[in-house]
């Protein structure tokens, strides 16, 4: 899809509005997290071990490394000479707007300006952000079935999500938004496998859903949408036989994006470390394993960077009032949350900002594909 100068400059002031909203929203969290305890948790805040808080960090930046490897790798696929500090550029770009726009919307169209200005035909940009969300999704469905199986028992005895609705308290059993969050991860890339690889069910929706979604005036061009669905699955198949033809590469990304996964999710128990906590049901991997939950709940919710819903399910998840308790007392949950937050959410953003900031990637190769010349019209 052509991408010009005048549509980036829009989306960088549509990011920039998102950005004061996902700010504007999570200093409400954080308010509401400290609530009536603010004496308490600021003095719990002060004890904190300096060093734990210094492996986090070295954490956040050892999330960055793993992701730029795998964008590293795959961009060798279509490009031999790619340097690896331009594999970080895309991670920082496309993270900020990830993080700035509703379910992350905004960052694949930022990636592929971003290839387009290193020098990479957008044909090829967008196959290696395909074959990187195909993976990633792999991933993370795998590593939802894990927690599913090991923490079955948790979920269980936490029960009911307690859910605030216009002055009420519902409850929401957890076994249900955890359900929907984890087909929701599936449907992301089984829907793409069926259409691509099912040709009955492939015909079913090029033909009678979206003659249906025409009708009901959700599409204008019949013609027009089922021709972008063609080229949409063979995209999709030649990207997957792309990845299978370099099974080396393949494995490099499904290694660090198990490794990005494991110490991302491992923070909620560094920051209860760091605060002392001292729980019998807190350790490395219930920290992983139910972050791993919190996220399959969290994506349902298209808010840019998930703000307040991420607060508000951390706390209900972890807090002691959430049956086995993650962390000693209420006051360390909350806390630990603001650590959490901060370091794992706040200060990516701040990098990926700066980088994004700063970075100003090469000019386009003389060999560009001609049929890509308008992205700078």
């Amino acid at each position: 899809m052509p991408i010009s100068s005048k549509d980036i400059r829009k989306q960088i002031i549509r990011y920039v509005i998102y950005l004061i909203f996902v700010l504007s929203l999570t200093a409400l969290a954080f308010y509401l997290t400290v609530g009536k305890n603010v004496n308490l948790i600021w003095e719990t805040l002060k004890s904190a071990n300096v060093w734990y808080i210094v492996a986090i960090f070295i954490i956040v930046l050892g999330c960055i490394l793993a992701r730029s490897i795998v964008v590293y790798f795959l961009t060798r696929i279509f490009e031999k000479d790619y340097f690896f500090h331009r594999a970080i550029a895309i991670d920082q770009v496309g993270s900020l707007y990830r993080m700035v726009t509703p379910a992350g919307l905004g960052g694949h169209v930022m990636e592929t300006y971003t290839y387009y200005k290193q020098g990479i035909r957008v044909s090829n940009a967008l196959s290696i952000i395909a074959m990187y969300s195909i993976v990633y999704q792999v991933v993370l469905i795998l590593y939802g079935l894990i927690s599913i199986i090991c923490k079955h028992q948790v979920i269980n005895e936490i029960g009911y999500i307690s859910i605030s609705f216009n002055g009420g308290s519902n409850n929401v059993p957890l076994w249900l938004l955890i359900s929907i969050g984890f087909a929701f991860n599936v449907l992301s890339i089984g829907v793409i496998l069926l259409i691509s690889y099912w040709n009955g069910f492939f015909r079913f929706i090029r033909g009678p859903i979206v003659r249906f979604l025409h009708k009901i005036k959700l599409l204008k061009e019949v013609e027009k949408h089922q021709e972008h669905l063609d080229a949409a699955v063979i995209n999709f198949r030649n990207n997957l036989k792309t990845l299978f033809k370099h099974i080396p590469t393949l494995l490099i990304c499904i290694v660090f994006f198990f490794i990005y996964i494991t110490i991302s999710y491992s923070v909620p128990y560094i920051c209860g470390l760091s605060l002392g906590n001292a729980s019998m049901y807190a350790n490395y991997w219930d920290s992983v394993l139910l972050s791993n939950i919190h996220q399959m709940v969290t994506c349902i919710i298209p808010i840019p960077g998930s703000s307040v819903i991420s607060e508000m399910f951390f706390l209900q998840l972890f807090s002691p009032s959430a049956g086995p308790s993650f962390y000693d007392n209420e006051v360390i949950a909350r806390a630990s949350l603001l650590l959490w937050r901060s370091l794992m959410f706040i200060f990516p953003l701040f990098i990926a900002s700066l980088y994004t900031i700063i970075y100003r990637p090469r000019k386009r190769n003389n060999n560009e594909n001609p049929k890509d010349q308008n992205l700078e019209e």
